[in-house]
């Protein structure tokens, strides 16, 4: 993730002077969430940490799951990590993806950016599965392997590529979710409301839709 803000912001009810504020999240106040009575803090993204750190920028390999049925990635993306503008591969002003690893060298060719941080890595390092995500939101009482934090955190520097705004809704749900999981929240403590579940579903579907208008696929 990236060392400047991020895409989501936390919620709270509190009132405080000035546009950025670092705050530590709560149980409350992630249950004023469901209250109407909104008040928008942008959260740094350090706070949010759960890539190793580097001392370097380098290039990452990621894989990406949407259909639960499917047996591992079904398509990859590279992302620039170690620096202060953590991104994915773009071209034109579209995210690049790309069908199978071998593809990865023409798809890095088209972001000269990010081409010259070296050849693509041969090896995954995260595995974005959003049908597993999307699964233990609906209906899950824990996350032990941490799958919905990586989607969440993916999104992140995804949805900032893409350059379209988030409504603040989502944006404030993502944001605080991410924070309690970090902390090490299991989900059922986290969603003790219902409605909160789909909420988050919502803010979810919007973030892979935001991110599917604005890719590019390369298959050969």
């Amino acid at each position: 993730m990236s060392a400047g803000y991020s895409t989501f912001v936390i919620l709270n009810e509190r009132s405080v002077e000035g546009p950025f504020v670092t705050r530590t999240p709560s149980i409350g106040r992630f249950f004023q969430l469901a209250t109407g009575h909104w008040q928008l803090y942008y959260f740094p993204m350090p706070e949010l940490h759960v890539l190793h750190h580097r001392p370097h920028e380098e290039l990452i390999l990621i894989g990406f799951r949407v259909d639960g049925g499917h047996d591992g990635p079904q398509f990859y993306t590279l992302l620039a990590v170690g620096g202060d503008d953590e991104r994915p591969l773009t071209c034109d002003g579209r995210i690049v993806f790309f069908a199978h690893p071998g593809l990865a060298a023409k798809a890095l060719a088209l972001d000269p950016s990010m081409a010259r941080l070296g050849p693509p890595p041969q090896a995954i390092e995260t595995f974005c599965d959003i049908a597993e995500a999307l699964y233990r939101v609906n209906s899950q009482a824990a996350d032990p392997d941490g799958v919905v934090l990586d989607c969440l955190l993916v999104f992140d520097d995804l949805v900032r590529a893409t350059k379209l705004h988030m409504p603040d809704r989502y944006q404030g749900i993502l944001t605080e979710l991410a924070a309690r999981l970090t902390e090490g929240a299991p989900l059922g403590n986290i969603f003790t409301n219902p409605s909160l579940r789909e909420h988050v579903e919502d803010a979810l579907l919007w973030c892979v839709g935001a991110i599917a208008v604005k890719a590019r696929m390369l298959s050969e």
